[in-house]
């Protein structure tokens, strides 16, 4: 699986990197994120830079270089873009309370919630 996501208005940094899958990837709508020193539960999306919108977010269990299985979390080719769970608010590159990634790693057993599950 190749992540390449280029600067854009969800996120200011880069990624270009390969990754091996060893797993189908599947929808996901919440995870537990670091936020001021605490694991939170916040929705995730993913950003098409296509159409500037959001789309669809995904986990997908990867190796990782000698560390064994992961979780690789990737939107779309403008990266994934995160907000509280209790957040209503529509999908916006210019909130303040939503951020962007241009991926995520997480230890298999991570708390994550899938579309398929809600």
């Amino acid at each position: 699986m190749f992540i390449d996501v280029e600067p854009n208005d969800n996120i200011n940094s880069s990624v270009s990197t390969l990754y091996r899958d060893v797993g189908s990837p599947r929808e996901v709508y919440c995870i537990k994120y670091e936020l001021r020193g605490t694991d939170e539960p916040v929705q995730i999306t993913g950003f098409d830079l296509d159409t500037g919108k959001p789309c669809p977010a995904y986990a997908c269990p990867i190796e990782e270089s000698g560390d064994g299985l992961a979780l690789l979390i990737y939107g779309g080719s403008g990266g994934i873009r995160l907000k509280r769970l209790e957040d209503e608010s529509a999908w916006d590159v210019s909130s303040t309370n939503q951020w962007g990634e241009t991926h995520l790693i997480y230890p298999l057993d991570s708390f994550i919630v899938y579309k398929d599950q809600i």
